[in-house]
């Protein structure tokens, strides 16, 4: 479901039509910005959830059919140490790519979800930097986007040595 279009549907439900939520804007304090956010966090949220849920279940379900989770099993170990300390380790590894690709889509979701929701920041400016044709500021903006973007796919690519010791970079 695109993230616009839940954002949409979550505003309509819980602010609209039962008034549990604000509409949209920011609310003075720290727990009204927050009772604020809840809308806006769970459009974007919402939308990646279920692929990495998917994901991490599939490497999950790979990963404890391996030999060496039947060999730790065998040796009398826990469930719990045996999925903790062995299992979501290895299977972890494609679930951290996958959240380094989404990041790029929290970058170009943000965009949309501040408009909606009214929220100013950078992807509302960069919204009305297309609007007004002000290209120093949207190159500006792309060039920082891109930065973030190549920034997390080093940490990315980094904490797979974390995750799997058998990866070493020289």
């Amino acid at each position: 479901m695109p993230t616009f279009w839940l954002a949409l549907m979550l505003m309509w439900f819980f602010a609209f039509k039962y008034d549990l939520f604000p509409l949209y804007g920011y609310g003075w304090g720290w727990k009204d910005n927050l009772w604020h956010l809840v809308l806006p966090a769970v459009a974007m949220g919402t939308s990646m959830t279920g692929s990495l849920m998917r994901l991490t279940r599939t490497s999950m379900l790979e990963t404890l059919g391996q030999e060496y989770i039947v060999t730790a099993r065998a040796k009398g170990l826990g469930e719990f140490i045996v999925i903790s300390k062995h299992a979501l380790r290895n299977a972890l590894n494609p679930v951290v790519t996958m959240v380094g690709l989404f990041f790029g889509h929290i970058l170009t979701g943000s965009v949309i979800i501040e408009t909606i929701f009214s929220w100013p920041g950078n992807g509302s400016l960069f919204l009305a930097s297309i609007n007004a044709r002000d290209y120093p500021m949207i190159m500006g903006f792309t060039l920082i986007f891109m930065a973030l973007f190549v920034i997390v796919t080093l940490i990315t690519d980094i904490s797979y040595t974390l995750l799997d010791p058998r990866i070493e970079y020289r």
